[in-house]
């Protein structure tokens, strides 16, 4: 019977942190259906929501000048932890783990946590400063989105870098596509899509990889 030789110690190392953060994804979402079936402690999401989601409104009282809740400010990161359903989870943590595993391999663990925080902040701050809805905001694909900004702009680096080893015209494709893709999604959502976020991290994720990729 045939078996796949077992992975470098680097990439199982790499092969965990990844699994470790969808691990907790998966748990959170758990405790709230469990909760939503009567099976736990009544109103754990709407608890978890209001503790640890991202709050449009509260960040324009900030903006304003004004006081906020303490919470705002873990806010900016711990809303990516959170999901809104199990297909919600579903959809974000298979996208996560693919792009994880890349940029672990690429990047290693140190800047990997680094561009999971730099992307969560980012698309929260995207939301914040794009968005006026007053619903709360979760999901990891601020990150996710995060993480292909960080592989765009490494694709781009090389491309610009490394005349003829690649082509500047399937990239600027793949990043119309990104843009098709969330219209779609816009549209197919009824405008619940929170594209300002998917935005944010995107942006938050490229400006991180060019500050960490050699220039030369």
């Amino acid at each position: 019977m045939f078996q796949f030789p077992p992975l470098p110690p680097v990439l199982q190392i790499h092969r965990q942190v990844a699994f470790a953060f969808a691990a907790v994804f998966i748990v959170i979402e758990l405790v709230f259906q469990l909760s939503d079936f009567g099976l736990l402690a009544p109103n754990l999401r709407f608890e978890g929501y209001a503790l640890f989601s991202f709050f449009d409104p509260w960040f324009d009282r900030l903006l304003a000048g004004q006081p906020t809740p303490p919470r705002l400010w873990w806010s900016f990161l711990s809303y990516a932890f959170l999901h809104g359903g199990m297909a919600h989870l579903a959809m974000n943590t298979a996208a996560f783990l693919g792009l994880s595993l890349l940029v672990l391999r690429i990047f290693g663990v140190p800047l990997y946590l680094a561009f999971f925080v730099a992307t969560a902040v980012g698309g929260s701050l995207g939301y914040g400063l794009l968005s006026h809805a007053d619903a709360p905001m979760v999901g990891a694909s601020g990150v996710v989105f995060g993480l292909i900004g960080v592989l765009k702009y490494a694709e781009f680096a090389f491309i610009t870098r490394r005349p003829g080893s690649g082509s500047m015209r399937a990239f600027l494709g793949s990043i119309g596509a990104l843009v098709l893709i969330n219209v779609i999604l816009a549209v197919a959502m009824g405008g619940m899509l929170a594209w300002q976020t998917h935005l944010g991290g995107f942006l938050a994720g490229w400006v991180a990889a060019w500050i960490v990729v050699p220039k030369a």
